[in-house]
């Protein structure tokens, strides 16, 4: 033993030695983590424990102990578990001095044993511990000993679901989680409350150390989570949706509910001002005592005492949060407000007195203008501020929520001072009080996030808070938006600064956006019920003649609105703004408008004409008679704005065709114009998109971007699919016809040959292609067979191209990019002929592209990128072929298994190009191993029958997958495993191969090297293996327990795997029988846990 700690002290020294060269460090390492899976290492800790005084040495012995039990509890009888428990309490006793992590680690050993001993021992055991624990409370010298063992109690019982760090089943858990919470959790919590009552008085810093463990406690307490126990899948799904635990103790705990206990904590808050850590473990005791409910309360007006008390409480410390200059804090007591409104219903604060109410909206209010004014004041990059920003304006969204329910006055008011600050905020002196002074030198404006994006959430509350007043906040934007118009002409004229003028436009043009309009979406926007509700109220009507007079005459003159109606007047700014862009453009002012404005304005109009615009009427029980008059199918007004929005395009496109931002912008207007089959019609008519058209067919239209070149011919694809169809073709060969024909010549035509070497050839190849792509995403059912016909021969030219061009990369991605847009958008609607003639298209770029893949030998960098973009298509390829057999319509009679086919050779042609290295890229790995599940789920059959090679290494690469990459790709693979195991019941050297994955999974789950969350389905799949497999398991199995050493061992493994098999074989599968099959293998894994070696 003497040498062996000798040994572990070395291994130690080199560990830590600053420098160690790398093969000593990791000699040191495997003999560190060897003594930790040792067999029965308790003598030779103890020794180290007592004879070492390395502090690093101490807390591996100590891990090696809670290793060393929970592998050998089954080995273990109660006396010497018990001897070991109480070695390391007298240790931890008589060694207060050590460092607080060794004695952290060893006291979680002490809380591991208690748990798993809970149930094998008699009702008081766990009682009678704890009571010896708080014993220690009593005395000065055992407190941070009684404290720490608390804590690790705590820590241990307080989740349900811990497999993995317990070795223990999901519902040992749950029965040692509702064992503490008889008596023991309660004896825990009032002895933390006698110390702290005891200490409270005294000065914090004599006792920072028993402060920061009381007060850890506390919280420990305060969260612990009394619900109802789900099952083990709903309380995954439950963990995952719900940030705060609320509060929910029984009856015993009705001390919670008394005022002493908030008055206790808002006391500490204060108390612990100095003491940052400290408050804040603090002030998350008061945010989890601020969503006590459930049996507590007798009735409804103890609830509504205890609430008042609380909201009483925060204003107290919203107030004192105002008082001060501090971020955590501001940030602490917004969160305890927000989670306060979402653990309490409408209908209970509704109840609360109403003066009261009145003034937490005020205290809430106040401390959300200090926030924003505060955030406005600093860098706004600064996370730290915006992440309160972020709270606040949560609390104000939840508010409004609420407000069918609450004082509906004072909300209003306190939102439209919310609202107020907010545009305060960003706009520039004297109006605002944004700082500009950062020098814009120092901004990438490259790698500068679009304010749209983020500050995405926080605008679309401002509107949403915005829409309650409106009859306030649009008319203050409105006449924002109209001063600064007005002095744009004048800046440009006369060659002035404007950086502080187009950031306040901007922002003002952003608030007009979210406060008019929702988000766009893939179905039909409508005006906000909001608003409607409004003009509802007071509708102003909108005269058409004054508005076309100041349409033909005033536009773009910044001269007063031909209305008063205060939802159309701030659209009128917009396009009052537009206009004076417009003007400015064509008189060569380009150089002096900011684009980021032009933007701002593109995109506002998208957004809102996407609602207002020739709007359908059957879609709304009330539409305002200024919306009709307006925007309606048949206003003269609207049919202008049509050519109206299509010249902003055009301007965009021309002016600004170098700001890829501003042309993508523009084309999403032209798509929403397009979705739009209203509007859509009365486009085709105008002549400035006939214009538009004939600038694109005349090549004058230059697109800077694949995206670009793609959203503009799939907003004409969609255009046309609004025609009847008898106009179809006509419409594709006028706009289209041109770049198609001159593709197919040049594909088919020995020129092709020299477009790897021709700059100008392979740019002209790219665009077109780009063409193509974006007709693809704009196909709907009425269009497919006109689209198909006209991208088939560009598809089966591409073939050869790509041949031709195998080591020019952009044209590759192109070329599969554009097979994989076909193949995503239309395959479901096209016939059986046109299916084939894609099939085998597809299949011939396949084996064109392993081809010339193979054909490379050079592994450069970029060489290896090509590949991992070139092999992620395929995939995707072959994923959207697949939807044609899941979503298969065809009568059975008619039924094609060519998609199988292809399928399962377009993945033999690719699979010998991927490797274990390019695996290791996440979205590549998911997307090939999701094909495989999807291919073994739906033609499980085919893949059993597949030749051995094409087996052997769809095996390996599941095999592969199992523990090298993440949880997704495990759930994947186990559930391909699950389908191949029920087709191989007759096919016993396919079931020789599977077993091979499922004895690798049984030695992970042995080793504990599998995520819990992966155990049911890991049940399903072995479930599945031993019902259809059987002797092959039995085999697996036998493999498995001969491999160890120890009879011991090998017996316990053959009780436990005789356990998974059934006693009377199931042959359907059913959901209940999986069910209970799956506890019975919880129980399994924490069984062998550690068995196997």
């Amino acid at each position: 033993m003497d040498r062996v700690l000798v040994e572990l002290q070395e291994a130690a020294r080199l560990m830590n030695a600053p420098s160690v060269n790398q093969e000593q460090r990791k000699q040191a390492e495997s003999l560190l983590l060897k003594f930790k899976k040792s067999e029965k290492p308790y003598a030779v800790c103890k020794s180290i424990l007592e004879n070492s005084d390395d502090p690093y040495l101490h807390f591996l012995a100590s891990s090696t102990l809670k290793e060393g039990v929970m592998r050998e509890w089954a080995l273990l009888g109660d006396t010497e578990i018990d001897q070991l428990r109480d070695y390391l309490l007298n240790y931890a006793h008589s060694h207060l001095g050590t460092h607080a992590y060794v004695l952290r680690q060893m006291l979680h050993v002490v809380a591991l044993i208690v748990k798993r001993s809970i149930l094998s021992r008699d009702a008081a055991y766990l009682d009678t511990f704890v009571s010896n624990v708080c014993s220690l409370f009593t005395s000065s010298n055992t407190l941070n000993l009684g404290l720490e063992i608390a804590a690790a109690l705590l820590a241990e019982f307080t989740v349900a679901d811990k497999t993995l760090s317990s070795y223990m089943s999901y519902q040992h858990n749950i029965d040692c989680k509702r064992a503490i919470e008889g008596n023991a959790l309660y004896k825990i919590f009032m002895s933390t409350m006698e110390v702290i009552d005891q200490l409270k008085n005294s000065p914090v810093s004599q006792h920072r150390r028993e402060w920061l463990q009381l007060m850890s406690i506390l919280n420990s307490v305060l969260s612990w989570d009394f619900g109802v126990i789900l099952s083990k899948r709903l309380a995954q799904m439950s963990s995952l949706s719900l940030p705060v635990v609320n509060l929910m103790p029984g009856a015993q705990w009705a001390i919670l509910k008394e005022e002493k206990v908030l008055a206790l904590l808002v006391e500490l808050h204060s108390a612990f001002s100095a003491e940052r850590d400290i408050q804040h473990t603090t002030r998350h005791c008061i945010v989890q005592l601020g969503t006590l409910q459930g049996a507590i309360f007798n009735d409804q007006s103890e609830r509504v005492t205890f609430l008042s008390r609380y909201i009483a409480a925060m204003v107290k410390l919203a107030n004192g949060a105002c008082a001060q200059q501090s971020n955590d804090e501001d940030h602490g007591i917004a969160l305890a407000i927000r989670q306060l409104l979402w653990a309490n219903t409408c209908q209970d604060l509704g109840n609360v007195h109403v003066g009261l109410f009145r003034e937490f909206l005020g205290a809430v209010s106040e401390l959300s203008v200090k926030v924003m004014l505060n955030s406005a004041k600093e860098d706004q990059d600064e996370g730290s501020t915006q992440d309160v920003v972020d709270v606040i304006l949560d609390i104000w969204y939840t508010l409004l929520q609420m407000m069918d329910t609450l004082p509906r006055s004072p909300l209003d008011q306190c939102m439209l001072r919310v609202v107020e600050c907010y545009v305060k905020c960003h706009l520039a002196p004297p109006t605002g009080i944004r700082d500009d002074s950062q020098d814009m030198d120092e901004v990438d404006v490259d790698t500068e996030e679009d304010d749209r994006l983020k500050f995405r959430d926080q605008l679309e509350i401002v509107g949403s808070l915005a829409r309650i007043n409106l009859e306030n906040t649009l008319p203050h934007y409105t006449s924002l938006l109209l001063e600064r118009a007005r002095v744009v002409r004048k800046f440009v004229e006369n060659q002035e600064e404007c950086t502080a003028l187009y950031e306040d436009i901007h922002w003002i043009v952003l608030l007009i956006g979210y406060a008019l309009a929702d988000a766009p979406t893939d179905s039909d926007l409508t005006i906000p019920a909001t608003i409607l509700d409004f003009l509802a109220k007071q509708d102003v009507p909108v005269g058409v003649e004054s508005t076309q007079a100041y349409i033909q005459t005033q536009l773009g003159q910044c001269a007063d609105l031909p209305t008063q109606n205060q939802i159309i007047a701030p659209i009128f700014a917009l396009m009052e703004l537009s206009a004076l862009y417009q003007d400015i453009l064509g008189k060569g002012g380009c150089h002096a408008l900011s684009p980021q404005v032009f933007s701002s304005l593109i995109w506002a109009l998208t957004r809102i004409m996407s609602s207002y615009h020739m709007p359908n009427e059957r879609d709304y029980q009330f539409i305002p008679t200024s919306v009709v008059t307006t925007f309606g199918v048949d206003s003269p007004i609207s049919g202008w704005l049509v050519g109206f929005l299509v010249e902003k395009i055009i301007s965009g496109l021309v002016y600004y065709s170098g700001e890829q931002s501003t042309v993508e912008d523009c084309l999403a207007l032209l798509q929403a114009c397009a979705k739009n089959s209203r509007i859509a019609l009365v486009l085709m008519k105008d002549e400035n998109f006939k214009k538009l058209v004939d600038r694109y067919t005349s090549g004058l239209l230059i697109l800077p971007s694949s995206k670009a070149n793609r959203m503009f011919s799939a907003a004409l694809t969609v255009i046309m699919s609004h025609l009847p169809t008898s106009e179809h073709q006509q419409f594709i060969d006028r706009v289209f016809g041109s770049i198609r024909d001159s593709t197919v010549k040049m594909l088919f035509s020995p020129e092709v040959s020299e477009v790897p070497a021709s700059p100008a050839l392979t740019q002209q190849v790219l665009t077109a292609l780009d063409t193509f792509h974006g007709i693809a995403a704009g196909i709907v059912n009425k269009i497919v067979d006109v689209v198909f016909n006209t991208v088939i021969p560009i598809l089966e030219g591409s073939v050869n191209l790509l041949k031709i061009s195998q080591h020019v990369q952009p044209i590759t991605r192109s070329i599969l990019e554009l097979f994989c847009a076909i193949a995503d958008s239309g395959i479901l609607q096209i016939d059986k002929a046109q299916t084939h003639r894609l099939y085998d298209t597809c299949y011939k770029v396949l084996k064109c592209y392993s081809d010339s893949a193979a054909s490379r030998e050079s592994l450069t960098v970029g060489v290896e990128d090509d590949r991992y973009d070139n092999i992620l298509l395929c995939l995707e390829l072959l994923s959207h072929l697949c939807s044609k057999d899941f979503f298969n319509f065809d009568e059975p009679d008619s039924y094609d298994e060519t998609s199988s086919r292809l399928v399962l050779v377009g993945l033999d042609i690719i699979v010998p190009h991927i490797d274990v290295e390019l695996l290791k890229f996440p979205k590549l790995s998911n997307e090939f191993f999701k094909l495989i599940t999807f291919i073994c789920e739906v033609y499980p059959e085919k893949v059993v029958g597949l030749p051995d090679g094409v087996v052997d290494q769809i095996v390996l690469m599941l095999k592969v997958g199992l523990n090298n990459y993440n949880d997704d790709i495990t759930f994947y693979i186990f559930n391909a495993v699950s389908a191949l195991s029920v087709h191989s019941a007759n096919n016993p050297p396919f079931q020789k191969k599977i077993g091979q994955i499922i004895k690798h999974t049984l030695l992970l789950i042995s080793g504990q090297e599998l995520s819990a969350e992966l155990y049911d389905t890991a049940a399903d799949m072995v479930f599945s293996f031993i019902c259809k497999c059987r002797n092959e398991y039995l085999t697996v199995v036998n493999e498995i327990v001969v491999q160890q050493e120890d009879p011991n061992s090998q017996e316990c493994l053959r009780t436990a795997f005789s356990a998974l098999i059934p006693a009377t074989p199931s042959t359907t599968l059913t959901r209940r029988d999986k069910g209970k099959f799956s506890k019975i293998f919880e129980n399994f894994a924490v069984n062998v846990y550690g068995i196997c070696r």
